[in-house]
């Protein structure tokens, strides 16, 4: 990732010092594209799937030394089910120990979400041009449902049972300012492909679960089990920050 950064830091570099460059034609006026782009990492963080989908409406306005763009689009990248093991150890020696055998925790994310674009971008061949800029938005999403018990787990059990249900969707938003840069070249005068490198910024969530901290059990015919009543104190969502580097390709239509 360090070493993604640095080439993204040095291409943008690259770009600003192509400004001092002599120009080869004037770029004014207004302009409107429709991309559509894939993305790619072969490193995927957080359950995530390597892959991702977007599209957007661009509209760029030519200010004679190069041209700023401003883009509306949507982010879409999906992830894979998986299943960690219960965590009993802050059971006390008063309680019957986890049943791994039937219990479950069932957890997926995702990073979807509408998204905006600033980028500036300048040619520097004929039918080249390099760009650069900033992509915000887009939401993380944790969804996670659990049903662990002791073991055993039945109406003999008594206060040292337990069974733990609970479910979420816990969601972190914000700004994600993604720095991208690249090359485009413009096939035709209705379309052009898009080469960039962007280091897509968020925040990942992962609920954990305590199996067996519920401040209170309701006796049942089965067994004592969490209800409605129940919270679990030392439950926590954990954050961590994330910048993965992606290769992405667009095909851009312009119109």
């Amino acid at each position: 990732m360090i070493k993604a950064t640095n080439v993204l830091r040095w291409g943008l570099v690259a770009c600003m010092c192509g400004t001092l460059t002599p120009l080869r034609a004037q770029d004014t006026g207004f302009s409107k594209e429709f991309k559509f782009r894939l993305g790619y990492t072969p490193s995927p963080k957080d359950h995530l799937r390597a892959p991702y989908t977007g599209f957007g409406l661009n509209l760029g306005y030519g200010i004679g030394v190069g041209r700023l763009g401003l883009e509306l689009g949507y982010i879409y990248k999906t992830g894979d089910d998986y299943f960690p093991q219960a965590d009993g150890s802050m059971l006390t020696s008063a309680q019957l120990p986890v049943n791994p055998a039937k219990s479950m925790e069932d957890k997926r994310n995702q990073f979807a979400g509408f998204t905006v674009r600033t980028t500036f971008s300048r040619s520097f061949a004929e039918n080249w041009r390099w760009q650069a800029g900033l992509q915000f938005g887009g939401t993380f999403k944790h969804q996670y449902v659990g049903d662990t018990q002791s073991n055993p787990w039945d109406a003999t059990t008594g206060v040292a049972g337990w069974r733990d249900f609970y479910i979420g969707v816990p969601t972190k938003g914000g700004l994600n300012p993604s720095p991208f840069g690249g090359v485009s070249w413009q096939a035709d005068k209705d379309s052009s492909v898009e080469f960039n490198l962007l280091l897509l910024d968020y925040q990942a969530l992962e609920y954990h679960h305590f199996a067996g901290t519920g401040s209170v059990y309701t006796s049942g015919a089965s067994g004592p089990y969490a209800s409605g009543d129940t919270v679990f104190p030392y439950d926590r969502l954990e954050k961590k920050s994330r910048m993965v580097p992606h290769l992405e390709i667009a095909y851009v239509f312009h119109f």
